[in-house]
């Protein structure tokens, strides 16, 4: 009888033999994945100027830029679900979450050209990530099913709410401003103007302490659809659960706006909300394309289908940030033109070098991705 190995998620997309007892990959997370990073390479390739969709909205409402890093938190939340229920152990979490947060510090000193102590970034997506990492996995040990990670978000939900509307009562108007909010209170005292985003001019800090609140309550709803996928594992139900659980975090958000601004510059709850909801109606979708149960022609087509997507997936964490610190680098060095304008110039298609970037950008990640999962090589902390 041959013996066959089952591959396991890891929290940053990697694999590994599984235990007997254990539950395998879900193909569909990887494949959502793989899709939002062709499209988070390709956002982040976009040259000045830019369309206002593609530039963070200044304080409240929404914008296409906005929703790419949350739609990744999501994603990771599944990620990080289906991870510790294969028991991932503390030694690996606090590993992770400490190399993380120095890979954070070093990618602010490269993209912002300068290692001076006195003036470096603390706050980031990679240190916020780092945070999200070590939060959900303290909260597994206490959480470890579904519905129990349905009541977790909830919680999440008004602790985070009524933090952020208690807080606006306090404002002039009741409203939360660049002026008045609760990053440039906590965020001030705790890193110091210096080590903020923007140096602290803007009066908030997005990836800041107020902003990890919001992330968490995104994390989280993604760690309730991982566990609500992993129940449903086999079944034709699975999809229905997560769009479900999508209708309930849409429902929650429409009713959360009515109190609090929709902006993903302090991760607002109806955002954290509307955002996660949004990312698990991505994830329903790739079950139900890649997961339920199918026939052995069908299977095969669709994971040869799947594969790209899949590779890309599965190195989520070296795309996903690698790309944008490469176009950091290549947009802040070369002068007039930058080495981003004249590395465009040379691809232009049809006589358009920003859409010959954008195709560049993401057919070459796409091309390093494959290479790397051909060979089952994956960036992990």
């Amino acid at each position: 009888m041959p013996v066959t190995t089952t591959y396991v998620q890891q929290a940053d997309g990697a694999e590994t033999a599984a235990r007997p007892g254990k539950p395998g990959r879900i193909t569909s997370l990887d494949w959502v994945r793989g899709w939002f990073l062709c499209g988070s390479v390709a956002t982040a390739s976009v040259l000045a100027p830019r369309p206002e969709q593609l530039v963070h909205a200044t304080w409240t409402g929404v914008r296409l830029e906005d929703l790419v890093f949350p739609l990744f938190v999501t994603l990771s939340g599944a990620g990080l679900a289906f991870a510790y229920r294969n028991a991932v152990g503390w030694r690996a979490t606090l590993r992770r979450s400490a190399i993380l947060l120095l890979s954070g510090l070093v990618y602010n000193a490269v993209a912002g050209q300068s290692w001076d102590p006195a003036t470096l970034r603390l706050t980031g997506t990679l240190q916020l990530y780092a945070v999200l990492v070590l939060v959900i996995g303290a909260l597994h040990l206490v959480a470890r099913g579904p519905r129990a990670w349905l009541a977790l978000t909830a919680l999440l939900v008004l602790a985070q709410g009524g933090f952020l509307y208690l807080w606006q009562q306090s404002c002039p108007g009741g409203e939360l401003t660049p002026g008045c909010n609760p990053s440039a209170v906590i965020d001030t005292a705790l890193l110091g103007t210096a080590h903020m985003y923007a140096g602290g001019a803007l009066g908030h800090d997005p990836e800041g302490v107020v902003g990890i609140l919001g992330a968490c309550v995104t994390a989280s709803a993604g760690a309730a659809a991982g566990h609500l996928a992993l129940s449903a594992r086999g079944t034709r139900r699975g999809p229905s659960y997560l769009l479900g659980w999508a209708v309930v975090l849409m429902a929650a958000a429409a009713l959360a706006a009515q109190l609090l601004p929709v902006m993903k510059r302090l991760w607002t709850t109806p955002f954290a909300l509307g955002a996660g909801g949004l990312g698990i109606v991505l994830l329903a979708l790739g079950m139900a394309v890649l997961d339920l149960p199918a026939g052995p022609r069908w299977t095969a087509v669709r994971e040869r289908l799947a594969w790209p997507q899949v590779a890309l997936g599965r190195n989520s964490l070296l795309v996903y940030f690698g790309s944008h610190l490469l176009m950091d680098v290549l947009s802040a060095h070369g002068g007039d033109p930058s080495w981003a304008q004249s590395l465009a110039a040379s691809v232009a298609v049809g006589g358009m070098p920003r859409v010959g970037l954008v195709l560049a950008m993401v057919l070459g990640w796409a091309m390093v991705a494959a290479v790397l999962h051909r060979h089952r090589v994956y960036l992990r902390p």
